[in-house]
């Protein structure tokens, strides 16, 4: 092998190098933001199962309300079958 080819090899191979470090310093860059976004894309998640968790019991609140505004009148209809209200 001639000198030239040996120094275009040795050239070639850091040249190789260098890229790969510039290639993994921007695949590091990209890779922490996009942790980043995991995380926050996890917290989001278990929020969303927390409101949905809470908005369960949505039904029964309904049903609450439909009974606690129907006692009133049940009120007044037993006092007036007792005569205690004309």
């Amino acid at each position: 092998m001639s000198a030239f080819t040996i120094i275009v090899a040795w050239l070639g191979l850091g040249l190789g190098l260098v890229i790969a470090v510039v290639v993994v310093a921007l695949f590091n860059q990209i890779l922490t933001p996009a942790e980043q976004i995991e995380r926050y894309a996890d917290h989001i998640l278990d929020a969303g199962v927390g409101i949905a968790r809470n908005l369960d019991g949505v039904d029964e609140a309904v049903r609450t309300r439909e009974l606690a505004t129907a006692v009133p009148g049940l009120a007044v209809a037993y006092l007036r079958k007792l005569g205690a209200v004309h």
